[in-house]
């Protein structure tokens, strides 16, 4: 007896061209990686320096 599979377990081309629309897609904010990593040092250096004081 062959064990067919099923739809959820197909990963044929279809599958990666979903994929590509779905990360080409151009809703939301546009931010770069660098600016998240820049932003949270700061918070970083912010929050050491706060407590320093305290």
């Amino acid at each position: 007896m062959k064990m067919q599979k099923s739809k959820s377990q197909n990963s044929g081309p279809s599958t990666a061209i979903g994929i590509m629309r779905f990360k080409d897609s151009d809703r939301g904010i546009k931010i770069s990686p660098e600016l998240i990593v820049g932003l949270a040092i700061a918070i970083a250096v912010i929050v050491l320096f706060l407590n320093s004081m305290i």
